[in-house]
């Protein structure tokens, strides 16, 4: 029998809201990037950046959204102690790839990108894997209900 009063260690919480407040700055960089206006973007990102965010498909956006506010979801999930934040890490996974797509497969969008940007693509996966394999490890020693 799966023993669900177990407490999870000091370090589960610690981990859990790093990853939470990653999550936070995902959230945060979508909303800027899709409520801030054409000047402000600009002058933020460069003219190149517009030109991408311009021909970027809706199914990267979405997959973008989709891994963004996924991970809060996971992680908000993760930190009530829920096996149900792994659906959602999946989600947020598959989301990010999804978003990056673009940056891999058209020309337009490597043509701008540079390899910092590139880093934070494989960054950003790594995470996700590291997060997905963390919740797996904690349903698996009964700390997630």
């Amino acid at each position: 029998m799966i023993d669900f009063t177990k407490r999870p260690p000091w370090w589960f919480w610690v981990i859990n809201l790093t990853f939470l407040s990653w999550s936070l700055i995902g959230c945060a960089m979508y909303l800027a990037e899709h409520m801030i206006a054409q000047p402000a973007y600009i002058d933020a990102f460069g003219a190149d950046m517009w030109a991408l965010k311009e021909i970027t498909p809706a199914w990267a956006t979405a997959g973008y959204a989709v891994g963004v506010w996924g991970g809060l979801i996971g992680g908000l999930l993760l930190l009530m102690r829920r096996r149900l934040c792994l659906p959602f890490f999946y989600a947020s996974f598959v989301g990010a790839i999804v978003g990056f797509l673009p940056s891999i497969i058209d020309g337009r969008f490597r043509a701008v990108m540079g390899a910092g940007d590139y880093s934070m693509l494989v960054f950003v996966w790594a995470v996700c894997i590291l997060i997905i394999g963390f919740a797996v490890r904690m349903r698996r020693q009964s700390y997630l209900r």
